[in-house]
């Protein structure tokens, strides 16, 4: 008797075990999926700002009217 015991709460302990495990790699995984978003986000940002200094300092009508609108780099 004790065996077959010991036998169904080894079996309850791996089940309770592998589901903890999956939802912990369910939540890694929406974790780095949301790094993810951000990391993106952020970089076409920066390329977005990259494009928009570019234009500005090719054009010096353009630049001369932004420094009375930005702040200066002192």
């Amino acid at each position: 008797m004790l065996p077959r015991i010991q036998l169904y709460l080894l079996i309850g302990a791996a089940f309770v075990l592998g589901a903890v495990g999956i939802y912990a790699s369910g939540v890694q995984r929406g974790i780095d999926r949301q790094r993810g978003r951000i990391d993106r986000n952020r970089l076409s940002k920066i390329a977005e700002a990259k494009e928009i200094e570019d234009e500005v300092r090719s054009d010096p009508d353009v630049a001369g009217r932004a420094q009375r609108w930005v702040r200066r780099d002192d």
